[in-house]
């Protein structure tokens, strides 16, 4: 293919597409992500959508389908399901800037590149259960395998073993397994990681050096040794390394928020293999439901996290007598107190998932009604602490000890969100309107003029088709022209010179005045 035969446009999407092999690319056109050729047939049948053609290419109709940007989270549920990885490509300018420059087409990038494993928008994710991105990696003799989840931040470590791996694996059913290509070679690991074939990434063994995965670890942390974090293998860097680049070059940059590592030492949890934990119906049915698994008979939280800790304690049942002892001792000093547990279970029942909040701000993906969770929370924490630090209370349990002295002082911020966040959010940031009046001077003076320009335009269109006779005409606005004034084709003749054309479309003609 030479750049010749093909519009700019295509020559773009095709570098784009070129730069992010193994994606399905929504390529943002307008309001709407289009995709084309291979691509456009993939996502038509698996979304069910009609598939199209846009220009020619090599002779051919060029495949073409797409959906509106408004509404693409939706797709991308269903084409995340279907096994498909997404590359986001977005305009990054606008037609004024593009033109500002002297040039036709508008500059578009790959902003996130959408996985499995790297999901943080709340339609995407089930909101009692983790979305673990977990890595497997050898180095040193040893295996080690690390997961996090990007929409919590949680972060952990852990060594493994070819016979041990299924059994890890269950455990934490992840979304998405990195893994290097080499691991695929080996019949005996093949055929251990056939049934999460769907949930397989293999990245060049490269990605998985152990070395490599100590600096990137290193420099994601700001510090000069890991020490403090844990003893790690070689393995276990390896595969935390490679989770942590790979997270970074899906989110393409945005800062990322994951906790501290912590290692799940060999022994700590209980090993339960694949086809016991199935058998046990722990988390999910035999049939695959959660809906009559011991989880759902025993999940009485009121939270997401608690849901999300819930299952991860069910998942892997604790070894150590002294662990365990201390989180008995918490759930006995609650058994005790009915109508402390009462009062703390309505005081927690008021706060909103905040790790996952504080994901999507931290991303750059947050609405008003994450602002809104935050100033939620971090509000309650102050009664929480109450509750906790009553005189009677002074005999707590070390894990409710160590939960109080976690629950800081947020009251400058919760009053600040306070003032800022107006009484009706919308979901959007890009829907306006979540900014209390009165919070800033210069907000609400941009508002005023705002709504005096709405109602000047008002008071022109009405003005205009009284003066013309034209009743159906309309003043609009868009990106590339601006506000025009729009009439049927055939009422063109009846405005006057004042009225100065600018495009004419399908049925219609537009113009505009020099008061307009």
């Amino acid at each position: 293919m030479t750049e010749t035969s093909v519009s700019p446009v295509m020559v773009q999407y095709h570098d784009i597409k070129r730069a992010n092999p193994g994606c399905l690319l929504f390529f943002r056109m307008g309001d709407f992500y289009e995709l084309f050729f291979e691509d456009a047939v993939a996502a038509a049948q698996a979304l069910d959508i009609a598939l199209t053609k846009r220009g020619r290419h090599e002779g051919a109709d060029i495949p073409m389908c797409g959906v509106p940007v408004h509404t693409a989270e939706t797709y991308l549920a269903r084409l995340i399901r279907a096994g498909f990885k997404v590359a986001i490509c977005d305009q990054i300018e606008d037609p004024a800037e593009a033109r500002r420059r002297g040039a036709k087409m508008l500059r578009r990038a790959v902003v996130r590149v959408v996985t499995a494993g790297t999901l943080t928008e709340e339609g995407l994710l089930d909101a009692r259960r983790h979305n673990y991105l977990a890595g497997v990696a050898e180095a040193g003799g040893e295996m080690g395998l690390a997961w996090l989840d990007l929409s919590t931040g949680d972060f952990a470590l852990a060594p493994t073993s070819e016979p041990a791996l299924a059994g890890d694996l269950a455990r934490l059913a992840p979304g998405e397994i990195l893994l290097p290509e080499r691991m695929l070679t080996r019949p005996p690991l093949f055929e251990l990681l056939a049934e999460w074939k769907p949930a397989l990434t293999p990245l060049p063994n490269p990605r998985f050096d152990s070395d490599g995965g100590r600096r990137r670890l290193q420099e994601f942390y700001g510090v000069g040794a890991l020490d403090g974090f844990g003893n790690f293998s070689r393995a276990e860097l390896a595969a935390a390394g490679a989770l942590v680049d790979y997270v970074g070059l899906t989110q393409q940059g945005q800062v990322l928020h994951l906790e501290p590592p912590r290692r799940v030492a060999p022994g700590s949890v209980m090993q339960i293999d694949a086809a016991t934990r199935r058998n046990l119906e722990l988390a999910a049915t035999l049939a695959g439901e959660r809906q009559g698994s011991l989880l759902a008979t025993i999940d009485r939280t009121v939270t997401a996290a608690g849901a999300r800790l819930l299952a991860e304690h069910l998942a892997a049942p604790l070894t150590a007598i002294v662990a365990i002892n201390d989180r008995l001792d918490a759930v006995e000093f609650y058994v005790e107190d009915p109508d402390g547990r009462i009062a703390l279970r309505e005081r927690l029942r008021r706060c909103p998932d905040i790790e996952r909040a504080l994901t999507r701000l931290s991303l750059g993906r947050g609405g008003p009604r994450d602002l809104a969770a935050l100033r939620q929370s971090l509000g309650e924490t102050a009664s929480l602490r109450d509750m906790l630090s009553a005189p009677s209370l002074v005999l707590l349990p070390e894990r409710l000890a160590a939960a109080r002295r976690g629950l800081g002082e947020h009251a400058v911020l919760v009053a600040r969100l306070g003032r800022a966040l107006a009484a009706e959010l919308p979901l959007l940031a890009r829907d306006g309107g979540f900014i209390a009046a009165g919070y800033s001077d210069e907000l609400d003076e941009w508002k005023s003029l705002r709504d005096e320009s709405r109602r000047m335009i008002a008071e022109l269109q009405a003005r205009y088709a009284e003066a013309t006779g034209i009743g159906a005409l309309k003043i609009r606005h868009n990106n590339v022209i601006g506000y025009y004034i729009e009439v049927a084709a055939g009422h063109a003749p009846k405005l006057g010179p004042e009225f100065i054309h600018r495009q004419t479309m399908a049925g219609a003609q537009r113009y505009t005045t020099a008061e307009l």
